[in-house]
């Protein structure tokens, strides 16, 4: 019974239309997706293919390039070193002066031309030189004698040939196996040290070796060809219509051309039938997905289908069934509508007061809901946060504005208000007012905003005032209200940025950036701007933290949060400097709603007013630490101990900074003034007729008998005996 249930259910499932469509249009969306996947999956493959074969053919090029020119580099490099060799410098002269050699140079050339053919590697099979008018030849493997006098070639040299020596030089009278055997020839003047030229080297490569290394580095399905100034000079594997070719850097004239065979793309796009695997395996699963998703949503529709169905014979359309019966269910709208209630009466009882501060709970909200003390189930609402602001001076009388403000926000309510929007205020404080818009059909209210905005600020201009609003997103919650109210004072804090006098939405907000810069070393530098009292950099660094942040354009949170660490860094930085001095240094953190140049303006303001403080304690303490040296001075002139070091590491300045001093209290020099004043005090003592010299010299802080009687008679005019006496007479 139940199998058959369950069979008889799938057979309507599949025979209903809406079902039906509803499944087609996500085989329609997966196919798409699967047809686009493997369009795509083709480009890429064919590019990536391209790309790689591009790449592999260069290597192979490359590889091909590097052998060549092996060859040519021993072939340049022998004929160089012959041409630079001592023991080649008899051949030359011998060629110029037409003196015969002898056996013994004979011999000492043949064995240059051999270790010299031996150093350029085992491809070299012989290196010969030919002389130009002379009917020899010379060879790593001795001499050579020819039928007639040799000719030079009418080829431009270097060159590079395949063939015999016979067919290259025109000579038919040799016998000589490597005149007749096929090599890969180099031929090129030879000179003596870039003197005049007296023949042709030419080095013979052994084409079997050539094609042995060509054969190592060439990958399978590749070819190559060697051209010299258009001339194929050496071939290896098949040519193909994807070729890549190369010149050579080293020999003008010479290019290397490499071959791909199509096997080779076939074998990079294997790993395109793997992924049309996966994609056909993808879409079979999304397929059933599709079946299990369009099952799940269509049971709903079946339900209510069988609900709003009167027995009747019903269209063959499921949804036409399904409007009419929820026509019938909703002839009670207008009785419904009359059991609305707006969100205006509450405000003034005291439970919107409680929602927006968050002292109902969730549950009491419900309770709201049900008694329909708030039945606000289906329509939205929107908060905004209304903030003025004043010109310095002219802020009003709190309770008058607040009045004046009540009766304007009445007279909004009273002329946006219709019967499908209702608006509602409500006192944050005199500056700040919520004002709430209550409508039951969602619609773009962007506009409503700027319309209230320009009205409240024509009201309010005569009063110097700035009227800006932050505006929530659409809500239909309102449990959500206290949410609504934080997001348009959040909203409202675009101020930071763009200054006042404008409509700030939450939405626009939304995915900015969210970290701030603040310097490393601020704290370091603003501690020694403030010690060395220099106000243009503190200018410049608050400037710079000010336009780098502001160009960021980031969140009010990122705005707040680098408020909160640049007064935290400041006040940090002013403990600093007071812990070095005796005066207590504050800056008062800014609170409330202002541009982010104005809170920079309010800390450069406040840094400013702490230097001048800094400067007056300075001054102060400087008279202050005067005094007391010129004190101290004054009380201990007699110590013995007393001197400009002590001084010095007593009251931590320099003796610079004392002499200076001196001079400028006393009208004379430190040692002049200590000087004086302790003859003066010996005049008095040596008057008293108590003390002897001896106790006078150590009263007055002198430690040797011989500068006080020195001192005494540069001040006094006469000795210190001289002097007691004459008091002793009297």
């Amino acid at each position: 019974m139940g199998k058959k249930w369950v069979s008889e259910r799938r057979t309507s499932i599949f025979q209903s239309k809406l079902f039906l469509r509803l499944f087609f249009s996500y085989i329609l969306v997966i196919v798409s997706f699967m047809v686009l996947c493997i369009s795509f999956l083709l480009f890429e493959n064919n590019q990536i293919s391209k790309i790689q074969m591009k790449r592999r053919s260069e290597i192979q090029l490359d590889e091909v390039s590097n052998i060549f020119m092996q060859r040519i580099m021993a072939a340049q490099n022998i004929v160089q070193n012959l041409s630079y060799s001592t023991t080649m410098k008899q051949l030359y002269m011998s060629t110029k002066t037409g003196r015969q050699l002898d056996s013994y140079a004979l011999f000492s050339i043949q064995s240059e031309m051999s270790n010299t053919m031996a150093s350029g590697g085992l491809s070299i099979y012989q290196t010969v030189l030919f002389v130009n008018d002379s009917n020899k030849a010379y060879s790593s493997g001795g001499i050579i004698s020819l039928t007639d006098s040799y000719v030079p070639l009418e080829k431009e040299l270097p060159c590079m040939v395949v063939g015999t020596v016979n067919d290259t030089f025109q000579l038919s009278d040799t016998k000589r196996y490597s005149f007749n055997q096929e090599f890969l020839l180099y031929c090129d003047d030879y000179t003596y040290q870039n003197g005049s030229n007296i023949g042709t080297m030419c080095i013979l490569f052994d084409l079997k070796s050539l094609e042995n290394d060509m054969k190592n580095v060439l990958d399978k399905g590749y070819g190559m060809e060697i051209y010299y100034k258009d001339n194929m000079i050496f071939s290896l594997g098949e040519s193909s219509k994807t070729s890549y070719a190369k010149e050579s850097s080293k020999m003008p004239g010479i290019v290397y051309r490499v071959y791909a065979s199509k096997n080779i793309a076939s074998e990079v796009n294997r790993y395109f039938y793997f992924t049309f695997l996966g994609i056909i395996v993808i879409s079979i699963i999304f397929l059933a997905l599709a079946y299990g998703v369009s099952r799940k949503y269509y049971m709903p529709i079946n339900h209510l289908e069988q609900m709003v169905s009167t027995g009747q014979n019903i269209s063959r359309d499921e949804m036409e069934t399904i409007i009419r019966g929820i026509q019938d269910l909703i002839g009670e709208k207008n009785a419904y509508r009359e059991k609305m209630l707006t969100i205006t009466p509450y405000a003034k009882t005291g439970i919107l007061h409680s929602m927006i501060a968050g002292n109902v709970a969730a549950d009491h909200v419900g309770v709201f809901l049900d008694e329909n003390y708030l039945d606000l189930i289906k329509p939205y609402f929107i908060v905004s946060a209304v903030n003025f602001a004043f010109d310095s001076g002219l802020v009003p009388q709190e309770e008058k504005y607040r009045r004046k403000i009540e009766e304007l926000f009445n007279v909004v309510t009273e002329i946006f208000s219709t019967d499908e929007l209702h608006i509602v205020y409500y006192f944050r404080d005199v500056y700040n007012v919520f004002l709430i818009i209550n409508y039951e059909n969602e619609r773009e209210m962007d506009e409503l905003f700027h319309q209230i905005h320009r009205y409240i600020s024509t009201a309010t201009a005569k009063d110097y005032c700035y009227v800006t609003m932050g505006v929530d997103a659409v809500r239909d919650d309102i449990g959500e209200l206290k949410d609504a109210c934080e997001g348009a004072v959040r909203a409202l804090y675009g101020i930071l940025t763009d200054g006042r006098g404008a409509v700030y939405f939450l939405e626009d907000m939304e995915g900015t950036i969210s970290t701030y810069y603040f310097p490393v070393n601020f704290r370091e530098k603003l501690k020694r701007c403030l010690q060395k009292r220099d106000e243009a950099e503190i200018h410049m660094l608050l400037f710079d933290i000010y336009k780098t942040n502001l160009d960021m354009a980031g969140t009010p949170e990122m705005y707040l949060a680098l408020v909160d660490e640049f007064h935290l860094s400041v006040i940090k930085t002013l403990r600093e400097i007071t812990g070095l001095n005796t005066i207590h240094l504050n800056i008062k953190k800014y609170t409330g709603l202002a541009t982010l140049q104005d809170i920079f303006d309010y800390y450069d303001a406040a840094l400013l007013s702490v230097i001048d403080t800094l400067h007056d304690q300075s001054l102060q303490e400087d008279s202050r630490l005067e005094e007391d040296i010129v004190s101290y001075i004054d009380a201990h002139y007699c110590d013995a101990d007393l001197s400009l070091q002590s001084l010095s590491d007593r009251f931590n300045v320099s003796n610079k900074y004392l002499s200076l001093l001196c001079k400028e209290c006393f009208g004379v020099t430190y040692l002049q003034y200590i000087q004086t004043k302790r003859i003066r005090k010996a005049e008095e003592l040596l008057r008293e007729r108590q003390y002897t010299l001896t106790e006078v010299c150590a009263m007055c802080g002198y430690t040797n008998q011989l500068t006080f009687r020195r001192n005494f008679k540069s001040i006094t005019g006469v000795n210190p005996s001289t002097y007691q006496e004459k008091q002793n007479e009297r």
